[in-house]
């Protein structure tokens, strides 16, 4: 398959509307969304399968802990509160405390109070932590990310760009879960890139 090329090859079925039909809720229930849904759940966890597995070899840290890296890495003085961070991750704050610790042990950050907060911490990415992002990062992009994109082609990699896109606003503004989150992304005009 060309990167141009739009059409799925022809080694990966299209959803199985046969082998969804057992996971129907009702009648009202269309298997190609059932299809739909189970492959995007099967996606989604064959790639943060392979996002873990890749951050341990490469980084020794979980994908869990190397988002909060990243999330740091791309701040300003590689340095965030601790409640930007869960904010940033959907995390609770006894859990972005729970990876620091462990992220401090190994070097890879350091936390402080922030002067003049009241009980305000703040962690900032070491240069070993930017150094590990670094050589994680690009060995995602060699052994997945390019792979991936490469297989699609430009116009699925796009259409799946823009799909992640509306997930994320439909999920971060509570269509899903019935609640909206309080740092829920801006709305983006869906014609913007």
């Amino acid at each position: 398959m060309t990167p141009e090329s739009s059409t799925p090859p022809t080694s990966a079925p299209p959803p199985s509307t046969e082998r969804a039909a057992h996971a129907q809720t009702g009648p009202d229930d269309s298997p190609g969304r059932v299809a739909a849904w189970e492959d995007l759940i099967l996606a989604m966890h064959l790639l943060e399968t392979a996002l873990e597995r890749q951050a341990q070899r490469d980084g020794g840290v979980s994908h869990g802990h190397f988002k909060l890296l990243v999330l740091l890495n791309a701040a300003e003085d590689r340095t965030l509160g601790l409640k930007s961070l869960a904010d940033s991750l959907r995390f609770s704050l006894s859990r972005i405390s729970h990876a620091l610790t462990a992220l401090e042990r190994q070097g890879l950050v350091t936390r402080r109070l922030v002067p003049g907060g009241r009980r305000s911490s703040e962690a900032t990415l070491t240069d070993d932590g930017r150094r590990l992002v670094a050589r994680v990062l690009l060995a995602q992009r060699r052994e997945i990310r390019d792979p991936l994109f490469d297989d699609l082609g430009d116009l699925a990699t796009l259409a799946l760009g823009d799909v992640s896109t509306r997930l994320i606003r439909s999920l971060d503004e509570g269509g899903a879960t019935g609640t909206r989150s309080d740092t829920a992304r801006p709305k983006q005009d869906p014609a913007q890139p």
